[in-house]
């Protein structure tokens, strides 16, 4: 490693967290395929990880995969945006797709049907979720998000 790696990744001097007046905001534009869900994922795993959010991967990830699935299988268009962000105290993942269709029905069907699960997930393992009209860039139509209190909120 040369003399300007800094072990952290970040910029020389700088905090693992946001601050109170600045959040931080990631990005990912995805294909919608059948491997959005996975790379939606292991980014907001990514991140989490990064800015010393570790106790929030596994919820995250797991309503985060439940929201790129839906826009995978039920939304319009080629492409997915997911975004990240962690304005303290909060975190707010949210998928955006082409479909102007709002999901329907937070709930955990009864049974062994394989569907119709995803978003009664998130509704569980959320602490909010809902849906948003369209993207700050107005690409998508609408949006599909969740948050969870970050350490330390109440």
């Amino acid at each position: 490693m040369g003399p300007d790696h800094e072990p952290d990744d970040g910029p020389p001097g700088s905090s693992p967290s946001p601050g109170p007046e600045e959040p931080y905001v990631y990005t990912l534009q995805s294909t919608r395929r059948a491997t959005s869900p996975k790379i939606c994922r292991d980014f907001v795993a990514c991140v989490l990880n990064s800015v010393g959010h570790e106790d929030l991967v596994e919820v995250a990830t797991a309503c985060t995969s439940e929201l790129a699935t839906n826009a995978y299988l039920h939304a319009e268009g080629d492409s997915l945006m997911l975004r990240v962000m962690i304005e303290q105290p909060r975190l707010r993942i949210s998928v955006y797709d082409a479909s102007t269709e709002l999901p329907t029905g937070a709930y955990l069907p009864a049974g062994d049907r394989m569907y119709g699960r995803g978003l009664g997930v998130v509704a569980a393992l959320a602490d909010e979720w809902g849906t948003a009209d369209g993207d700050p860039t107005g690409m998508y139509a609408k949006g599909v998000w969740f948050e969870l209190r970050t350490r330390g909120s109440a």
